[in-house]
C-alpha cells in the first residue's frame, strides 16, 4: 500500500513540475512551443509589406521549430507552388500564426499563407491565396 502511495505521489510530482510549458510542447532544448512560434509568427506577420522578397522573408520570419507531439513544426511549415489564374507561377509560405486544439493536429487553417509571385510579396492572410488561383 505504501508503495502505491509513493508510486501515485511521484506520479503527481512528475506531472506538476511540467507546469508552465505548452501542452504542445514535447519539452525539447531548441524548440519554442508551438504557442510562441504562433505567437512570434503572428507580430512578425504584422511587419511584412508587398514587394519584400523571399529572402527578406525568411529573415523577419525565422527558422524556428516547434516540437509537438505530432512532431517538429517547421517556420514555414509548409510551402506551395502553382500556377496562377494569370499563368505566373505562385509560392505561398504558410507560418503557423494559431494554435490547434487539444488532440487535434496542426493544419492548414492555423497558418497565415504569405503569398510570393516572382520571388516577391504580393499578398498575405486568410484569403490571399484565393485572389491567385
Amino acid at each position: 500500500m505504501r508503495a502505491l502511495s509513493a508510486v501515485i505521489v511521484a506520479l503527481m510530482l512528475c506531472a506538476c513540475a511540467s507546469g508552465g510549458t505548452s501542452r504542445t510542447d514535447a519539452g525539447t532544448e531548441g524548440h519554442l512551443t508551438l504557442a510562441d512560434l504562433a505567437a512570434s509568427n503572428q507580430s512578425k506577420v504584422a511587419q511584412l509589406s508587398v514587394g519584400m522578397s523571399k529572402k527578406d522573408v525568411i529573415s523577419l520570419m525565422g527558422t524556428q521549430t516547434s516540437k509537438t507531439r505530432d512532431g517538429v513544426v517547421n517556420n514555414p511549415w509548409t510551402v506551395e507552388t502553382m500556377a496562377g489564374k494569370d499563368g505566373a507561377q505562385y509560392e505561398a509560405l504558410y507560418y503557423i500564426t494559431r494554435v490547434n486544439q487539444p488532440f487535434t493536429p496542426v493544419r492548414k487553417s492555423l497558418a497565415t499563407a504569405i503569398v510570393l509571385k516572382s520571388g516577391k510579396v504580393v499578398a498575405w492572410g486568410e484569403n490571399a491565396l484565393d485572389r491567385y488561383k
